[in-house]
């Protein structure tokens, strides 16, 4: 009699997926595939699986087990068995291997004391080629003389190159000044956690690190608590902030930086009591920076209309439809800078966001935070990503002043 198989541990046995960002690619033979990338790149490796099996994935969900998604889908045990293995290998799946990836990324990072490098690296590949490719679009955008001194600023998150002059002009109105500290807030768009998410972690671009202010870090902690710094690795994913960093370097030098990811207020919460809630962070960062030496700049990012067939819309962009997204952007933008948050929020409820709208969180607890008194619009561009009317993203740049 043959002895018993030994029994699949069960993170193998009902396998559920992490997040990933499936991406369609072709081999050199032209065939079709599916690239399965982790936001928090806790493997190097990036595994690709034929399009038809893309389908499996959607069961990948910790409720069926390996048989059954083998009988679902009419395919061979083997190759399920031999994808979730694979998937496990990868971190791609939730179990011990991704939780031991997930630590061992995180004690690197404190051994640095910073996020690794990302987006940011675009700009050139040492201090010098970075420095003067943003001293070049600073020469070549006005810069917008506000007559006031920024408290907060509203910043793009999308690819430098098609946001020179809203980020160059926005950047301008802060160039040369005094300022002891960043507080940068971004939307935690490939993260896991639930709530409001910090850390005790600097952020670097090619132009060199920016430190952590760890002192203010731990003042918010004291108002809520250490789940606000406890799913930190959620940075990883996030390059909104990142985004910042060169900018910051170039027109203000060597501040400390706090970094923030806010909840989209529009989706459901994960847990019915997140760790952090936006409206308890917003009133401790206000008590921690009025206690706070020196001057403290709170920087949002985000971007604005997302529109065509690649965020879902049925046609090609058209004049007509970049008309109708800025008549949204612009009215909304309107609604912004009154600087009522629950307003705000509640203009982009009023059509579900039908722009798709990103860092809505990060807005609103911009507006929460500084309580302007005046808002100006640096600039406001339609950025195509490309010639087919496929996709375009708009961004704003903004200043707040108290």
């Amino acid at each position: 009699m043959d002895p018993s198989p030994t029994p699949l541990p069960p993170h193998l046995e009902r396998p559920h997926l992490r997040r990933v960002l499936p991406q369609p690619v072709n081999n050199e033979h032209g065939q079709q595939g599916l690239a399965l990338r982790d936001p928090l790149m806790l493997c190097r490796q990036t595994i690709v699986i034929p399009v038809e099996m893309a389908q499996a994935l959607q069961h990948f969900n910790g409720e069926w087990t390996q048989d059954n998604i083998a009988t679902n889908l009419k395919a061979p045990a083997e190759a399920v068995s031999t994808l979730v293995a694979k998937l496990d290998e990868l971190g791609l799946l939730w179990g011990p291997t991704s939780k031991d990836l997930e630590e061992a990324m995180l004690r690197s990072m404190h051994a640095e004391g910073m996020l690794p490098l990302r987006q940011s690296g675009m700009l050139g590949e040492t201090p010098k080629a970075c420095h003067d490719t943003l001293d070049t679009w600073l020469d070549a955008t006005e810069d917008p003389e506000l007559s006031f001194q920024p408290a907060g600023l509203f910043a793009p998150r999308i690819d430098y190159s098609g946001a020179v002059e809203v980020y160059a002009g926005l950047y301008h109105a802060i160039h040369d000044q005094h300022i002891t500290r960043v507080l940068l807030l971004g939307n935690n768009q490939f993260g896991i956690g639930d709530g409001v998410i910090g850390t005790r972690l600097g952020f670097q671009s090619p132009m060199g690190q920016l430190e952590c202010d760890t002192e203010f870090v731990d003042a918010l902690v004291g108002h809520l608590g250490e789940g606000f710094t406890s799913d930190e690795i959620d940075h990883v994913a996030s390059h909104c902030i990142e985004m910042q960093v060169p900018w910051i370097q170039q027109c203000i030098g060597r501040p400390k930086v706090v970094g923030v990811l806010l909840p989209n207020p529009l989706e459901p919460t994960i847990d019915d009591e997140p760790s952090v809630t936006t409206e308890a962070f917003i009133a401790a960062a206000r008590e921690v920076i009025a206690a706070s030496e020196g001057r403290t700049l709170v920087i949002g990012a985000g971007d604005l209309s997302h529109i065509g067939p690649q965020f879902g819309e049925p046609r090609a962009i058209d004049a007509q439809r970049q008309a109708e997204a800025d008549h949204t952007d612009r009215e909304l933008i309107a609604t912004f800078s009154k600087g009522d948050p629950e307003a705000f929020l509640s203009a982009i409820k009023w059509n579900a966001n039908a722009n798709r709208w990103s860092g809505i969180g990060a807005m609103m607890a911009l507006l929460g935070i500084v309580q302007p008194s005046t808002i100006e619009m640096i600039d406001y561009h339609q950025h195509p990503l490309d010639d087919q009317g496929h996709a375009m993203i708009a961004s704003v740049g903004l200043a707040l002043g108290t």
